[in-house]
């Protein structure tokens, strides 16, 4: 789920534009209402570049979506910080893990857990670690993020029945390194990214029980980063064009997909469920940036634009489950971040 938002890389991804999820069978990683339950979403055209390494091809063969899901949103934020949290992902059990805390000195990341009805958060932090960001979690009992620890380095890190494993790509080399565990299936197969000596970010995929990485490498990418991970092995993520434009990817059988948001500046594909719904974020032309739902992303594609009715010009959707629960974050009109859960409300 998120990539670091401790240390700028260059130019390259906007922290806080990133925090990442997968479940089991989901991929990944709600406020009180001040207005309707229900966002007024808008809906666009789609457009996605399908590549394969040897020939890009285009497909264009979308549409709007004649029935949008009419979510009804919670607000998911630890008592423990009144003005930073973010929900990183859902299970299929309805169980969230995400931090609270922005990461500076003053103010260090937590992770936490939460099950139904969500009145209660158990801290997750990696043993002596600055700062601890979960990020990811699978249906039975794996759970990952990543930390920083007191000489400014950034591992990944799989937590399984109170035993913590870190993990570092051997490629990630120097002072201050940086690697990101951002999504895990019930597999035990993780996604996430290091960043190399040129400060680019380049996207993996890691046997958990083997501690085996595979570097996967999106057509076009000058840096990319995996996001989420679902129980078929499809891979999201996100990726920085040569041109500088940031679009959403997705993985699957050894075909990547590019996607972007009609009519965006940017998009950020940020998870997907075992139907391939894949979620995420994109900005708009005026600079605001709204979540979304993108169905059928291979064939006739369906985005579905999603604003949390607390937000004031910014909300992001981490994490999709099988049963269209969402879970991710807003910015309100106090500045503060707030973490949100959405579930599927009668009429879809």
């Amino acid at each position: 789920m998120s990539p670091s938002f401790f240390k700028a890389r260059n130019g390259q991804f906007a922290a806080a534009a990133f925090t990442l999820c997968a479940a089991a069978i989901a991929a990944c990683s709600a406020p009180s209402p001040v207005g309707p339950s229900v966002p007024s979403s808008s809906v666009g055209l789609g457009g996605a570049a399908t590549y394969n390494p040897n020939e890009p091809k285009v497909n264009r063969d979308s549409t709007a979506s004649p029935t949008p899901f009419p979510f009804q949103f919670a607000t998911i934020n630890d008592p423990e910080s009144s003005t930073f949290n973010r929900a990183s992902a859902i299970n299929e059990l309805g169980r969230i893990v995400g931090y609270y805390g922005s990461g500076s000195p003053s103010d260090p990341s937590h992770g936490y857990l939460s099950a139904p009805p969500y009145t209660k958060f158990r801290t997750q932090n990696y043993p002596g670690a600055v700062n601890t960001v979960m990020t990811t979690m699978s249906t039975d009992h794996l759970r990952a993020g990543y930390f920083l620890d007191s000489k400014n380095d950034t591992w990944g890190f799989v937590e399984d029945r109170g035993i913590w494993t870190l993990y570092k790509d051997l490629k990630a080399k120097g002072l201050g390194f940086v690697d990101e565990i951002l999504g895990i299936n019930g597999s035990n197969i993780a996604v996430g990214f290091y960043t190399d000596t040129y400060g680019d970010d380049q996207p993996y995929e890691l046997v958990v029980t083997q501690n085996e990485y595979t570097i996967l490498k999106p057509p076009g990418a000058k840096s990319a980063i995996a996001t989420g991970i679902n129980l078929r092995g499809d891979i999201s993520g996100t990726e920085t064009l040569a041109n500088g434009q940031t679009e959403g990817w997705k993985l699957r059988g050894g075909v990547y997909t590019q996607l972007s948001y009609p009519g965006s500046t940017s998009t950020q594909a940020l998870g997907l469920d075992f139907e391939e719904d894949v979620v995420g974020s994109y900005v708009d032309s005026a600079g605001a940036t709204h979540g979304f739902v993108l169905t059928n992303p291979d064939g006739h594609q369906y985005w579905q634009s999603v604003d949390e009715p607390n937000a004031a010009g910014t909300t992001v959707i981490n994490c999709i489950n099988s049963k269209h629960a969402i879970v991710g974050w807003y910015v309100d009109a106090h500045g503060n971040t707030n973490g949100f859960m959405a579930t599927v409300g009668s009429g879809s």
